[in-house]
């Protein structure tokens, strides 16, 4: 695992406004095995958002916050622009709440679209939702090797977070605007 100490100039860290952002942020750009950096890829919106907003700064920023996820921006970028060079990457609070704002967009949308998908398969509400949570790693995949009270936490966060995902799939069936899609002559 990266330590802190051993961070790159163009290593970044951000500041995420839940715990199951941040568990989604880390599937959606996956850390290299043996290290805690995500690797940002510009191929999906909220990480070419992520390179855009990195600025240069002479020092190393401490990011503070519940949850702060480590980011390894692309080569890519770091080659394209010369004045970064030498320099650390930070994002101000405003890019980190602009982030945050696309992130939890890319998240809602994932999220409809797979349970719109389930509701089409005829699973229930609560699979689609267990379901989700599972694919994404926003919890432990695995509670064997918990310990008991670890393993009584994990299952309250599971339970968080598949509250706050009825409560996003509630909004969504209540949300949808129907007119035009019936006939009244019917």
């Amino acid at each position: 695992m990266a330590l802190k100490s051993q961070r790159r100039m163009y290593d970044v860290e951000i500041a995420v406004k839940s715990q199951m952002l941040a568990d989604y942020l880390k599937w959606i750009f996956p850390p290299e095995e043996g290290s805690s950096l995500c690797r940002v890829s510009i191929t999906r919106p909220v990480g070419a958002l992520m390179v855009s907003f990195a600025q240069p700064a002479p020092m190393r920023a401490q990011v503070v916050g519940d949850h702060v996820v480590e980011l390894d921006l692309p080569m890519l970028h770091r080659r394209a622009n010369s004045e970064q060079e030498n320099h650390w990457l930070v994002y101000d609070r405003s890019a980190m709440e602009k982030i945050n704002l696309v992130l939890e967009a890319e998240f809602d949308l994932e999220f409809a679209g797979y349970y719109r998908r389930g509701e089409q398969l005829g699973m229930r509400k609560m699979d689609i939702i267990d379901a989700f949570i599972l694919s994404r790693g926003l919890v432990a995949e695995s509670f064997d090797t918990l310990s008991k009270r670890t393993y009584r936490k994990e299952l309250r966060n599971q339970e968080l977070v598949r509250q706050r995902l009825l409560r996003r799939a509630y909004y969504l069936n209540e949300s949808i605007n129907y007119t035009g899609l019936f006939d009244k002559r019917q």
